[in-house]
């Protein structure tokens, strides 16, 4: 038996523990010991549900940095924000995570969006992997590039950006593991991404570095539609989008049968936007059903919820609510498989994106194209194929540093 750690850092929701628990059961089933160091252990704990799955407090950077470069550019300056400008702060930080890798005997360590495990774990006889969203691992090039295309930004910018970041992860570090580069942080790793190469916001990696486009299904509620004629839409929204009630403005004016689901949203927006057309789901709706149910998807581009809709062949309109998402819809419709609202637009035309989307039989037919084109990846191979490779990092054992 093998001990499984997935460390989960940075990033909010728990979209984060997805793509790790949808390997789980087939890793228990094999007999390993799994553990989980949560950033928001509440829900880590909901979310692992009866599992037999040991959940820690993730170590994690408290401090506030003000006269931060706003918004953060590229990779280096999202570190800055956690406390890698800071050599006392990153060195406490790896030593708590030294600390809980030793404490659970882990042969594995799994990142997501985790890099303070990561670089950790490269002083210990552990082996290193990454999972979730390929937002989270820069490209191999220096200085770690702009996220922002649509900012000009000044070359010498990111380049110090990386300087200042490197700088500080070297004080750490051990003078003989140095880095000369900060993709450097996830050298040695095994690689498990959410999704397909055209889905990646970098460009495409290696096809096998992918997972394809699998997601853990969640909810239970059986999808209750609006009656009568047209397209069904389904929108998975959440109540803190600036833009909600454009949003259902323009999904209760659009002629098609709505369902929404308002993820803690209460029942303000129920009372003020139910009708014949528009329903509300009072409870997260299963989502194997909704996505065989549904011909068209409002989403803010959450990898699980975009991955499962393109899986069924679904067009996905991306209403980003940051960075990641945003990136993330910008893939989907270059591969023609849906649209995305920009996230900084004052006054988004929502409605008349989405009455493009919904005359759009081009979209449509790219999203089953998409679908069809990773069949043969089912969730169960690509689910075998991952725990062999992880078995595989495990029998090998840790290996020399990068």
């Amino acid at each position: 038996m093998s001990r499984i750690l997935l460390a989960w850092e940075l990033g909010t929701g728990f979209g984060h523990l997805g793509p790790f628990l949808g390997l789980a059961p087939r890793l228990i089933k094999r007999g390993h010991e799994l553990h989980i160091a949560a950033r928001e252990i509440a829900g880590a704990v909901k979310a692992v549900g009866s599992l037999p799955i040991t959940v820690h407090q993730a170590p994690l950077c408290l401090n506030t940095y003000g006269g931060l470069p706003d918004p953060p550019l590229n990779y280096a300056e999202i570190l800055m924000r956690y406390g890698y400008l800071e050599p006392a702060m990153l060195r406490g930080m790896m030593t708590a995570w030294s600390s809980l890798i030793r404490a659970v005997g882990a042969d594995v360590v799994i990142a997501d969006h985790a890099p303070t495990a990561l670089l950790a774990a490269r002083g210990l006889p552990v082996a290193r992997a990454i999972i979730g969203g390929s937002f989270n691992v820069p490209p191999a090039v220096t200085p770690t590039p702009n996220m922002r295309p649509w900012v000009t930004v000044p070359p010498a910018r990111l380049a110090d950006s990386d300087r200042r970041v490197i700088g500080v992860i070297n004080d750490v570090l051990y003078p003989d593991d140095h880095l000369d580069a900060l993709y450097r942080i996830f050298d040695g790793a095994a690689r498990f991404f959410s999704g397909a190469p055209e889905l990646d916001p970098y460009g495409a990696r290696p096809e096998e570095d992918y997972l394809g486009l699998q997601a853990l299904s969640t909810g239970s509620a059986v999808p209750e539609w609006p009656s009568g004629e047209g397209p069904r839409v389904f929108a998975y929204l959440n109540p803190n989008y600036r833009h909600l009630d454009r949003a259902l403005q323009a999904l209760a004016a659009c002629g098609a049968r709505v369902l929404a689901y308002v993820f803690g949203g209460g029942t303000a927006p129920v009372r003020r936007y139910h009708g014949a057309r528009l329903h509300f789901s009072p409870d997260p709706a299963d989502m194997h059903r909704v996505t065989a149910e549904c011909d068209l998807c409002v989403c803010h581009g959450n990898v699980g919820t975009t991955l499962r809709m393109l899986s069924g062949g679904r067009s996905v309109m991306v209403l980003p609510m940051h960075l990641e998402q945003f990136l993330l819809g910008r893939a989907v419709e270059r591969a023609g498989a849906g649209r995305v609202v920009h996230p900084e637009e004052a006054e988004p035309d929502i409605a008349g994106a989405l009455g493009a989307m919904l005359g759009d039989n081009a979209c449509a037919g790219n999203a089953r194209a998409l679908a069809a084109r990773y069949a043969g990846s089912s969730v169960g191979t690509m689910t075998e194929r991952a725990v062999a490779r992880i078995e595989a990092l495990i029998s090998q054992g840790a290996g020399p540093s990068p």
